[in-house]
């Protein structure tokens, strides 16, 4: 009888499967994670809230909702446009938090009442 001393291919394969279901396991929770830094406590509130109410706002009403459109769904005590209609006010828990909106996309020129249907739409936040 005669013994036998070599590793067959069908056993490199299974430890290479092995290996390869331990690694696709093993890999994500060791990868660096793609979370975005923490913002100040106050504004991660606030922006959460109004950001939220701008993704309902562009499910019912479209891609560039009115300011007034995104207002209903702020969730919050309380919710308004500011007094020149370029931002959003709102009382949460008893605290009081604005957030200004803009009619173009890079965030520079904010969003007024002067033209309704053109200049208060809002398209960031």
């Amino acid at each position: 009888m005669r013994t036998k001393s070599s590793v067959t291919f069908v056993e490199i394969a299974m430890a290479f499967v092995v290996f390869l279901i331990v690694a696709v396991v093993a890999l994500p929770s060791i990868g660096p994670s793609k979370s975005l830094p923490p913002a100040p406590e106050k504004m991660e509130v606030s922006s959460r809230l109004v950001l939220s109410a701008y993704a309902y706002a562009i499910a019912l009403h479209g891609d560039f909702p009115k300011l007034s459109d995104i207002v209903e769904f702020v969730d919050a005590d309380f919710a308004s446009e500011t007094n020149q209609s370029n931002g959003i006010i709102f009382r949460d828990k008893g605290e009081h938090l604005t957030v200004k909106t803009f009619q173009d996309t890079n965030c520079k020129v904010r969003t007024n009442n002067n033209h309704p249907g053109k200049s208060d739409i809002v398209r960031c936040i």
